[in-house]
């Protein structure tokens, strides 16, 4: 095995090696000619130092730039590019290594002031914005802030300097910073944490802005609330107009038959049980209980399905079992089949004798259990509008199904979503569950 020694010693040996045969020399010369001991010792020790004298400054000349060299690597560690060292040689290898280090020094030197110009921006551009932002270090400390910090923690931010990022009301999950259950604000609902990481210094930090959510939660309620007063008021409308006017006619004619009160009446009573209707099923929708979680097999279930309503192929093999509302998964089921059948049958190019089937495919991902409903019907037109609250194209549709099946999905962390195939004329109903619920 090699032993590995510094460049230093391995010189000195050298050196060494390289005056030891001269003095040997000397010497056997001296006693083969018979010189005399004065003689002899004055050309030994005159030898020696002539010899010494070269070696030193042979040794100086060699390692004296690695010093040099040394100096300039530590000023480049410590991001000092200040440092110039000069090459004692104008040539050569020696003199080619010196100018690279300083042309990399100089480089360096130009992106530093550069990325100092960056971060300077940067900590100008947090001081002006009116959203709280935080720096934290690799130990998860406060290390930097704006004013807003100040305004929402009631003091300056200096004074919450290197404070852990769990006393200000963060935690950190898988990776993903957010607002700890106990923050000192209750923000969890109304706040939300854009968040980022830079480097600063060899540094890692991380940069978290909180965004306050309430206006535009605020914006979306009044949002839907506009859309329920305005569909409330045209189904309103719509069934009292008539039982106004036909009311109006009873008063004002007297003279009718029994037979054409019978009529007027039973008109009114319709109405007035649609409109009855209309508002048990906004009830539906507002009171729809919450999961009630049991662990069963979704092949079964859907078998099941299949046997119970005609026209429906469906190809599943080995069991999957998931943790779900049993009795509502059936009924979102049946309702996306239900108007897949509904679909088809408006579908007039579509050879019913033929392609009438609805299909329905089951199939588990890593991430995922995603069921889909497939039809051949005309697709969808009008995608916006799906979900909304009894809004329907159907003639005798109530359009309540889709909203009511969307948010028993939500409620079990779901997606439901339709849209137009694309491998044929029609539409797939997509119901998602996250792989947790198996």
């Amino acid at each position: 095995m090699i032993q590995s020694y510094s460049l230093e010693r391995q010189f000195a040996w050298l050196l060494i090696a390289i005056l030891l045969p001269p003095i040997v020399l000397l010497v056997t010369t001296g006693v083969a000619f018979g010189f005399d001991w004065v003689n002899w010792s004055t050309s030994i020790l005159l030898l020696i130092v002539i010899y010494t004298s070269l070696l030193v400054a042979l040794y100086r000349l060699v390692l004296a730039p690695y010093y040099s060299l040394t100096s300039l690597t530590e000023a480049l560690k410590m991001e000092d590019y200040s440092l110039r060292a000069k090459s004692p040689f104008t040539q050569g290898i020696v003199a080619t290594l010196f100018d690279e280090l300083s042309s990399l020094s100089q480089s360096l030197q130009i992106n530093k002031s550069r990325y100092d110009q960056q971060m300077f921006l940067l900590y100008g551009l947090i001081e002006q914005l009116d959203s709280p932002v935080l720096i934290l270090d690799q130990k998860d400390q406060l290390k930097h802030a704006n004013p807003a910090v100040s305004t929402l923690f009631s003091v300056p931010w200096q004074t919450l300097k290197q404070s852990p990022a769990k006393s200000l009301g963060l935690d950190k999950r898988n990776g993903l910073w957010h607002l700890s259950e106990d923050n000192p604000f209750n923000m969890t609902k109304t706040w939300q944490i854009r968040q980022s990481e830079f480097k600063e210094n060899n540094n890692n930090y991380h940069l978290l802005m909180l965004n306050n959510i309430t206006q535009e939660l605020q914006k979306n309620e009044q949002q839907a609330w506009q859309n329920i007063i305005r569909i409330l008021n045209h189904e309103v409308r719509n069934s009292l107009t008539p039982i106004s006017a036909l009311s109006q006619n009873l008063l004002e004619m007297p003279d009718l038959t029994s037979a054409q009160c019978q009529k007027a009446i039973k008109i009114i009573d319709s109405r007035s049980n649609n409109l009855l209707q209309f508002i048990d099923s906004y009830s539906d929708l507002a009171k729809l209980p919450l999961p009630n979680y049991q662990r069963f097999d979704l092949v079964e279930l859907l078998q099941g399905i299949a046997s119970l309503v005609q026209h429906v192929t469906i190809n599943l093999s080995e069991p999957l079992f998931i943790n779900a509302d049993k009795a509502q998964l059936e009924q979102v089921i049946l309702n996306l089949i239900k108007n897949a059948h509904e679909a088809q049958n408006s579908n007039k190019d579509l050879n019913q004798s033929i392609n009438k089937y609805v299909d329905i495919q089951l199939f588990k991902t890593a991430q995922q259990v995603v069921i889909k409903v497939l039809d051949q019907g005309c697709g969808i037109a009008n995608p916006a509008n799906l979900f909304v609250p009894f809004y329907t194209t159907k003639a005798a549709g109530s359009g309540i199904g889709l909203a009511l099946s969307r948010q028993i999905i939500t409620n079990h962390k779901g997606e439901l979503s339709l849209i137009n195939r694309t491998d044929k004329q029609g539409a797939v109903a997509m119901i998602s569950f996250p792989v947790d619920f198996c």
